[in-house]
């Protein structure tokens, strides 16, 4: 027989034991909200431009957006219609646009996703270029993209896709590596052609 010191020590116990499940099953309960609440935007951005200047003073990347959304947790950001403008040293510029953007803390890394579409003008030495896709990853510092979407190119009458991506290099002298199933109509004064090429066959245009 327990006595009555006894018993209410087990009491005691016992309703310390159920205690300590509730808390642990409440906090099970909340960790996923408390999570959730962790990646909310401490601040927001309407309409903003921000350009960055090289050594010489001169306008090397610029940035546009409707909405940026910063996230404090990782640092990173959300953006909604951006554009950016990648300045080269001679000829036009590339203008890159998209539905949404997520930008890494370092704005290094960019992914762009919904429709993207990459542009360049005519200059002296270069033809204009039209590139349109979905779903780029962007690498800034080294002007270089990749997707694994379709890609459609154009270049005055020239066309050329590709069904499983391609990669990207945003020079003066543009390079696309193209993946995947390839066809292209590449017209000249005499002469249009339309011809299929293997997996992974690089292709330059100026």
């Amino acid at each position: 027989m327990l006595s009555a010191r006894q018993r209410v020590l087990a009491l005691v116990l016992a309703a310390v034991g159920a205690l300590a499940w509730w808390l642990q099953e409440e906090e099970k309960a909340l960790r996923p909200h408390r999570e959730e609440r962790g990646h909310l935007p401490d601040y927001t951005v309407d309409d903003f431009t921000t350009t960055n200047m090289d050594e010489l003073g001169k306008p090397f990347r610029r940035l546009s957006a409707v909405e940026l959304r910063h996230f404090a947790d990782d640092d990173s950001s959300e953006l909604t219609s951006p554009s950016l403008t990648l300045f080269e040293k001679s000829g036009p510029p590339w203008l890159v646009h998209s539905e949404t953007a997520w930008i890494s803390a370092d704005h290094n890394l960019i992914r762009l996703h919904g429709e993207v579409l990459i542009d360049r003008e005519a200059g002296p030495t270069t033809r204009p270029v039209h590139l349109k896709t979905r779903e780029l990853v962007l690498k800034r510092k080294e002007d270089y993209a990749t997707t694994d979407q379709p890609v459609h190119i154009t270049s005055l009458q020239d066309w050329t896709t590709s069904d499983a991506g391609a990669e990207i290099w945003l020079t003066d002298k543009l390079r696309v590596k193209l993946l995947g199933r390839v066809r292209g109509e590449v017209s000249s004064l005499e002469q249009a052609s339309t011809s299929t090429v293997p997996d992974d066959r690089s292709r330059r245009q100026q």
